[in-house]
């Protein structure tokens, strides 16, 4: 890659913390700029992810290593071509619904199903009784909305038990998946899936994972898609594309690699994606752009990812 790099820093304002290890509301991350094509690195450090610094100086010595990096420059790439050749990357493309993503109370859940949501992601795990009892309450008044809970790993296997048992046979029926409940390596995941039946998800370490999980959550700002998509078929897991709660321009390049997975791999993907992110943040331009927050897609207008103008409109920084 010998092409100039420039990057803009970014930051997003989230209303409150938006995974369950951190009350964090300030999310700084970078654009990349690279012969005309943009991608995004977000990274999370509380997830994992190297720091901004780290990814800065793999971008400066051309290293692609990390996933994020790569990741980044193949969306710059894939944007770019678009761009210089004058069209959208959503021509043609169809991208699949979406579940809300709730971070917060019943007011978020209720705002969800007027905008026409039937799935609600939510995260958990930080008070567990607090939110069994949301659930219930929610399910006693809306009980046709399925759930999707994400823990990111915060629980131990008996706190995982008890919460499952508690939800009841009929708001466990409406649960389509628990994703990263506890870590993988306890012994929680197998009993829970064995004695209540209720499916688990992966979204971490997805390229080395078992059959345990009957869905795996992919990112695009952060997996090797066609290659999760590959491993997939081998072990009869369904996939959920979903953006990195991200800049516009990751969710964007999320929706497209969507799109074209369902055109690929018919079948593999399951029917509700996670791509309708933007509503987490305060808004910006980028996001005024994206429009309301619903269930269907919203391909944003201009060549590439979209966004023409306000790129042009950004202060880029030459990488030396």
């Amino acid at each position: 890659m010998s092409e100039p790099i420039y990057i803009h820093r970014y930051t997003l304002h989230s209303r409150r913390g938006l995974n369950s290890r951190s009350d964090r509301t300030a999310h700084e991350g970078l654009l990349i700029l690279i012969n005309g094509g943009v991608g995004c690195i977000h990274p999370w450090e509380v997830l994992g992810d190297p720091s901004l610094d780290e990814v800065l100086d793999d971008l400066k010595n051309r290293r692609l290593f990390r996933p994020l990096v790569r990741a980044a420059v193949k969306c710059a790439m894939v944007d770019g071509a678009a761009r210089r050749a004058g069209v959208s990357l959503f021509d043609g493309v169809r991208v699949p619904r979406s579940h809300a993503t709730i971070v917060g109370g019943r007011d978020k859940i209720d705002e969800a199903l007027t905008a026409g949501f039937d799935v609600v992601k939510m995260k958990a795990g930080r008070d567990a009784p607090a939110e069994l009892q949301l659930m219930h309450e929610v399910h006693a008044d809306h009980p046709e909305l399925r759930w999707r809970l994400d823990f990111n790993n915060v629980l131990g296997g008996g706190e995982l038990r008890e919460f499952v048992k508690s939800m009841g046979e009929s708001l466990r029926s409406k649960i389509d998946f628990l994703e990263d409940p506890c870590r993988t390596d306890d012994p929680a995941w197998q009993g829970i899936r064995e004695v209540y039946g209720v499916p688990l998800a992966i979204d971490r370490d997805v390229p080395i994972a078992g059959n345990q999980f009957r869905y795996a959550v992919i990112k695009p700002a952060l997996d090797d898609v066609t290659a999760v998509c590959a491993k997939a078929m081998l072990e009869g897991w369904r996939l959920v594309l979903t953006s990195y709660m991200d800049h516009p321009i990751g969710q964007c390049y999320a929706a497209w690699c969507a799109g074209k997975v369902e055109k690929r791999f018919y079948g593999l993907l399951d029917p509700v994606a996670g791509l309708m992110t933007h509503g987490l943040f305060e808004p910006n331009a980028f996001i005024d752009r994206m429009g309301p927050v619903q269930p269907e897609w919203r391909s944003p207008v201009g060549t590439g990812l979209g966004f023409d103008d306000l790129i042009d409109e950004l202060n880029w920084e030459m990488l030396r």
